[in-house]
């Protein structure tokens, strides 16, 4: 019995030898990996590094923050100035003889995937300041991925008009219907149901929840392995999250607009047109001039064109779908006194001669997508910058 019982802690201790040598090996594998990491990757690779929680806006960007944004398809810096923007430092108070323009926006206007000299914003100004004459002009842009119509006005009501701006242009994504939707139940409201801010869910993002998310961003604030490896599984890890969801509702399906089993409604669009309309009559009291601009994702405007984000988000390859959101925003707007610029039909030209526009899994533009909608506002703009000339000038006084 004894001599059992001493083989049986023999082999114990033996099992925990192996266990404990495994454990080492897998720790001192680790701890390589990550030294090698260390070496060829900084640890601020991913844009959540950039962007902070906030109880008007939901979230913004961190005032001066720096580093770079990578995925397996780009490698970008970031430097967020001082207002909290991605863009070069601008003072609050305008400069004398500046037209100053606010561009508003999600991830598109932001600039994902391109360097910040490259968004349209920054091409805009270029060529604003090529014009001659004694007129400057400043371009600023307040993109930020994830902000809908809501967080546009809320940004425009509490940050916006602060920089005196002489045109305020809204870049509209089709995705700002489903923001609108689920940012609006956290949003707080006036007596008169005018939006004073929108707190963040309080929720972590993604599969795991409590304790889990806790010991999760424990990893991603220590270890660069850790976001070295997250930049190659996210979209899996999001493929997950909204596995079952791409059915047509508007209500968890952000692309729900351009697929065949959206059920169309004027209740859906309810939120973004008082959003909107809040936003013009805001900066209409003030006696500033509000524009929007609509613009196409790469499914519909050529067959090839967004080919992985197809897949991933359950789209044809090889179609082109319809742009009649687009459309339809612009003919709501005009209707409501919103001067629409709809680009859908130039990136359609476009994609006869370049390829590709979009990035192929990301969605967004490249370089070239942000040069065409700087080219089209700046036509938009010749014309209509020397009636503003006229209007402050004296003799129209």
């Amino acid at each position: 019995m004894a001599e059992s019982t001493a083989s049986s802690s023999s082999k114990l201790r033996e099992r925990m030898k192996v266990v404990l040598l495994m454990l080492m090996s897998i720790l001192l594998c680790l701890g390589f990996l990550e030294i090698v990491v260390r070496m060829i990757e900084p640890k601020e690779v991913m844009r959540y590094f950039y962007s902070q929680d906030d109880t008007i806006l939901h979230h913004k960007f961190k005032p001066n923050a720096t580093g770079r944004y990578k995925t397996m398809e780009f490698d970008t810096d970031y430097k967020i100035n001082s207002l909290g923007l991605r863009d070069k430092e601008y003072s609050v108070q305008k400069p004398a003889n500046t037209f100053r323009i606010l561009m508003l926006g999600d991830s598109f206007t932001e600039g994902d995937g391109v360097f910040s000299n490259e968004t349209f914003s920054k091409r805009l100004e270029e060529k604003l300041q090529s014009q001659p004459g004694p007129m400057k002009f400043e371009v600023i842009n307040a993109g930020v991925g994830s902000y809908s119509s809501l967080l546009e006005y809320l940004y425009v009501k509490n940050y916006g008009l602060q920089l005196n701006p002489d045109l305020v242009i809204l870049n509209f994504d089709l995705s700002d219907v489903y923001d609108d939707i689920t940012y609006t139940p956290l949003a707080r409201f006036d007596a008169n149901g005018v939006p004073v801010g929108v707190s963040p869910s309080g929720e972590p993002e993604g599969l795991l929840k409590g304790p889990l998310a806790s010991i999760k961003d424990w990893f991603k604030n220590n270890f660069r392995l850790y976001n070295f490896i997250r930049i190659r599984i996210t979209p899996q890890l999001e493929m997950m999250k909204r596995q079952g969801n791409f059915n047509g509702d508007i209500r968890h399906d952000k692309y729900a607009l351009i697929r065949e089993t959206y059920i169309d409604a004027d209740s859906n669009w309810a939120l973004t047109h008082k959003y909107l309309l809040l936003t013009r009559d805001l900066l209409k009291e003030k006696g500033i001039d509000f524009w929007m601009t609509v613009y196409p994702y790469g499914l519909q405007i050529h067959p090839k064109e967004w080919k992985a984000g197809r897949d991933y988000w359950q789209f044809r390859q090889d179609t082109v779908y319809s742009t009649w959101p687009q459309e339809r925003l612009e003919q709501w707007g005009t209707a409501n006194g919103i001067n629409v610029v709809n680009v859908c039909a130039d990136f359609k030209r476009l994609s006869k001669t370049v390829f590709p526009l979009y990035l192929d899994n990301n969605g967004h533009w490249v370089a070239a997508g942000h040069q065409l909608v700087a080219d089209v506002l700046y036509k938009r703009l010749l014309s209509y910058l020397p009636e503003k000339e006229v209007a402050a000038s004296p003799a129209a006084l």
